[in-house]
């Protein structure tokens, strides 16, 4: 009776945590992890793995706020609900700014196409949960309203390895990149539109792989971005991404390492809340099409 008992035990751990599909044709990028077989690139794993920043429009917030958010990610074959949270810390208000960002939980399904796709292990057994990566980013202001210059701010922004690499939703890797965003505002006389404002950013970004020879991937980083305001509502549409050199291109594999994104957002200020909904969708190397929603309270910090 006990070795019945047991039998089943296995039978049912093999079938919840298992793997019935051939592994035979994958590739092994190097390890004796049954992670070796994922692809660490922007192209092949979940959407929050290696995110295309978010443009600040040459920005130094000053107020702290906290911020919450839901995304809900889809593509052919993987679906997947993230929740989101951020601390922005103003520490010298339109100056230097800190803030703590990332994706405490996503739940997600992935069928078995995408998962012999990116290569990996375990099947598909339906809906999964699981925590995600905390982002520390630094914004500091290095020039503001100085007559025809536009503004300039430095950013650096690195990520921590809480989210797990096991179904390529994270990559259990550090990842940090680094830009210079520049802004530039106009104030039409036409009485409606309160403000128009361009943008554009370069930096580099750089993230750690799972192949020896080739242990990391990196590349430039660029965006641009028009914010149009009327009173409390803005408007902003942005492109942008980073394109990575390609560590596993050496193996005769395609790397997925040039992310590139367009984002459309409406976002509604208020005296302590604001709002914001997003649309999301990928020109390159970024499969999912998302939509967010966001709220955020802002507060003074004597």
């Amino acid at each position: 009776m006990r070795i019945s008992a047991i039998l089943i035990f296995l039978f049912l751990s093999f079938s919840i945590y298992g793997q019935t599909r051939k592994t035979s044709d994958w590739i092994n990028f190097g390890s004796n992890h049954v992670s070796k077989w994922i692809q660490v690139a922007p192209g092949k794993m979940g959407p929050n793995a290696l995110p295309v920043p978010e443009m600040d429009y040459a920005q130094v917030a000053n107020r702290s706020g906290f911020e919450a958010g839901t995304h809900f990610n889809v593509m052919k074959g993987d679906t997947s609900i993230s929740s989101f949270l951020a601390f922005d810390w103003a520490v010298v208000p339109e100056k230097v700014a800190v803030k703590i960002w990332g994706f405490p939980t996503e739940t997600f399904r992935t069928n078995n196409e995408v998962r012999d796709d990116r290569q990996i292990y375990y099947d598909d057994t339906g809906w999964m949960t699981g925590g995600g990566d905390i982002w520390i980013s630094t914004f500091i202001q290095i020039i503001k309203d100085r007559n025809k210059w536009p503004d300039v701010v430095l950013n650096y922004s690195l990520k921590t390895t809480t989210g797990s690499i096991l179904h390529a939703r994270y990559t259990d890797a550090p990842v940090h990149y680094f830009y210079a965003a520049f802004g530039k505002s106009f104030f039409p006389e036409n009485h409606f539109l309160s403000e128009v404002r361009v943008a554009g950013m370069g930096g580099f970004y750089i993230w750690q792989t799972n192949k020896v020879e080739m242990a990391q991937d990196e590349g430039p980083l660029f965006e641009a971005g028009v914010k149009i305001r009327h009173k409390t509502i803005s408007l902003m549409n942005e492109v942008g991404g980073y394109w990575g050199y390609g560590a596993y291109d050496f193996l005769g594999v395609k790397s997925f390492a040039a992310p590139i994104v367009y984002r459309a957002k409406l976002l509604k200020e208020g005296e302590r809340f604001d709002w914001k909904l997003e649309y999301r969708t990928g020109w390159k190397d970024y499969k999912y099409t998302t939509f967010i929603f966001g709220v955020a309270y802002r507060f003074n910090v004597n």
